[in-house]
């Protein structure tokens, strides 16, 4: 066997999958690298025709990965070729080798079974209606739907069904081309232009939009996203909450309850009503579970990082992010200044109004 070739393809593998994880969610490829010179990082094309304006228009460069339908050995140098689909409810991707990604409708997920990598995405107004009904019954109840939080599925576009616009996100990370040559960051946003347009053309015309539209504006009015991010305004917060039960999830950790979502960890936070951290999905999140025998253990992820708490640091924490730092005897002092410690040795910066010391 000639290793070498086995290990370039399991370079060009997990490149490849980097890459589809950051077009289709609108996050940065994982681990950064440096930007391309020209062009976009991730570029799909639907049809292959449409590769010479892309590259003439500099949507295209040295250090772009350029997806485009065919068959290994029969797509042009420096591109990567793929059969089926990613923007199809029920398409299956293929790098013509070793690779598969399906994509799922959102309304059909909970019936689906996935066999391995899995872009969710909301193609219509139905999907958006199911999306939104799940969001509101983890708020509710704290059931959290188990197919999103599988570790093999990713939901696409998660900061345009937020309502919000990563400011990582744009047309220097990813683009698609439809059929017709319109361009878009994703295969459900609002067309920016055509594959002739110039990346700066695409970049002043991503830059007006508002409320999502760059990942969902094909498919629902910009208007109505605003609006639902004006009665829910913890959907962002759901979000994060979802990619922390699944970074969990790889970690063989199931079984969890989040904070704020259905329950409240500590005896009597629930019943003050308070929910500061609902609001901001930048805030870290408590995760807990029993482990019978009235045993608790718990877990907090802050961004990229996660750490096991005990669960009286758990409860402190827990009342410091839903109060905004009034815990109001909710727990002891001494386990407020414990955990206000904690965060400042893992440099965890908090806005709150209880003054939390200072990384040293």
């Amino acid at each position: 066997m000639d290793t070498t070739e086995l290990s370039d393809a399991d370079t060009a593998r997990r490149l490849l999958k980097r890459h589809l994880i950051s077009w289709a969610t609108g996050t940065p490829v994982d681990p950064p690298s440096p930007a391309p010179a020209t062009g976009t990082r991730t570029l799909v094309l639907a049809d292959a025709a449409h590769l010479p304006a892309a590259t003439a228009a500099g949507l295209a460069g040295p250090g772009t990965l350029v997806l485009v339908p065919g068959f290994p050995g029969e797509v042009p140098d420096g591109t990567a070729a793929y059969d089926g689909s990613l923007t199809e409810p029920g398409g299956e991707f293929s790098n013509g080798q070793d690779f598969f990604l399906q994509t799922h409708s959102y309304a059909a997920s909970p019936f689906m079974t996935v066999f391995g990598p899995t872009v969710v995405r909301v193609f219509d107004e139905d999907d958006h209606a199911a999306f939104l009904a799940d969001a509101d019954r983890a708020l509710s109840d704290g059931a959290f739907p188990e197919f999103l939080v599988t570790s093999s599925v990713l939901l696409a576009d998660p900061d345009a069904l937020g309502g919000g616009q990563d400011p990582a996100d744009g047309p220097a990370l990813r683009l698609y081309a439809d059929p017709d040559g319109r361009v878009s960051l994703s295969p459900t946003g609002a067309v920016l232009g055509t594959v002739d347009d110039t990346l700066d053309t695409l970049t002043a015309r991503h830059a007006e939009l508002t409320h999502g539209a760059a990942g969902t504006g094909r498919v629902l009015p910009p208007p109505a996203l605003a609006r639902v991010r004006a009665d829910r305004p913890h959907l962002p917060r759901y979000l994060a909450a979802v990619t922390a039960l699944r970074s969990l999830m790889v970690r063989g950790v199931t079984g969890l309850s989040v904070s704020g979502f259905g329950s409240r960890l500590t005896p009597g936070l629930a019943a003050t009503g308070a929910a500061a951290d609902l609001a901001d999905p930048g805030l870290p999140i408590v995760l807990h579970r029993e482990t019978g025998a009235d045993g608790e253990e718990a877990y907090v992820v802050a961004g990229s990082r996660l750490f096991a708490l005990d669960v009286r640091a758990a409860r402190a924490l827990e009342c410091l992010l839903a109060t905004g730092g009034r815990v109001d005897g909710l727990v002891p002092a001494e386990d407020v200044d414990r955990t206000a410690e904690l965060l400042a040795r893992h440099a965890i910066d908090l806005p709150l109004s209880l003054p939390v010391p200072a990384a040293a």
